[in-house]
């Protein structure tokens, strides 16, 4: 009998602090969870077209910016992409698009072969990053600036990135080769990286930096959290783990 009561009196306590802490699950919905109040959902002021928030190519991502109200932020964008989301978010800064660390990661949304990625402060805060995997470790870069003013043409990814007899990407991804079968434009393929896995950080340490974001004196990189984190479900994506590990020099 003392020892039922015992166990009774765990389980109580246990239920006790679950229902205190929430902390017995992880809430990565962007919705609910978590001792703070959350903002969420936020009203969306950037609804795509039908059938349209779900691009899975490069060429979906530009017909998706078209169809958005101008000027278009990247804000707005990601705002605009159905759920639920696949992400990742990593502290490396072996890119471009360099992470400024955990208070400030570099994002990555996943459909399919095409993978986007974003920084939320830095001198790359206002581009968006594109690669289509095309197969054997390789993908085509391409790039955005933002906010787009006005219609793009269907090469502006593309001619973003370009230089001489290939692309800026080309001077850290190796392996860099035309890609023939776009006709409208000059695009490149070249090698895709992975970051160190030690460099991952959880959906629910986003989220909560998403929470504690003081949109008074960071309104930029507030407005990029509640973009991916203020209108509904994600889930968990990752980088190729196939692929060659970048690292810094």
């Amino acid at each position: 009998m003392i020892g039922e009561r015992m166990r009774s009196c765990w389980w109580a306590l246990l239920v006790v602090l679950c229902t205190v802490t929430t902390s017995c699950g992880e809430a990565d919905d962007g919705t609910e969870g978590g001792m703070q109040k959350s903002p969420w959902p936020l009203p969306r002021a950037c609804v795509p077209p039908s059938g349209m928030g779900s691009p899975a190519t490069i060429e979906e991502v530009v017909a998706l910016i078209n169809a958005l109200p101008k000027p278009t932020s990247l804000a707005c964008v990601l705002e605009s992409l159905d759920r639920p989301l696949a992400m990742y978010a990593s502290t490396s800064i072996a890119s471009a698009q360099p992470a400024a660390g955990p208070h400030s990661p570099r994002v990555f949304v996943f459909r399919d072969d095409l993978t986007m990625s974003v920084v939320l402060e830095g001198n790359s805060r206002d581009t968006l990053e594109l690669s289509y995997a095309i197969g054997d470790r390789l993908s085509i870069k391409a790039e955005l600036v933002f906010p787009v003013e006005e219609v793009l043409e269907p090469s502006a990814p593309y001619d973003q990135v370009a230089v001489g007899g290939g692309t800026t990407c080309g001077v850290c991804h190796g392996s860099e080769v035309t890609v023939p079968s776009l006709d409208f434009a000059e695009a490149w393929a070249s090698d895709v990286f992975q970051d160190d896995p030690d460099e991952a950080l959880s959906r629910s340490f986003l989220r909560q930096l998403a929470l504690d974001c003081d949109h008074e004196t960071e309104p930029e990189r507030c407005e990029l959290l509640d973009a991916i984190f203020g209108h509904g479900e994600l889930e968990p994506g990752d980088l190729p783990r196939d692929s060659l590990v970048c690292r810094p020099p």
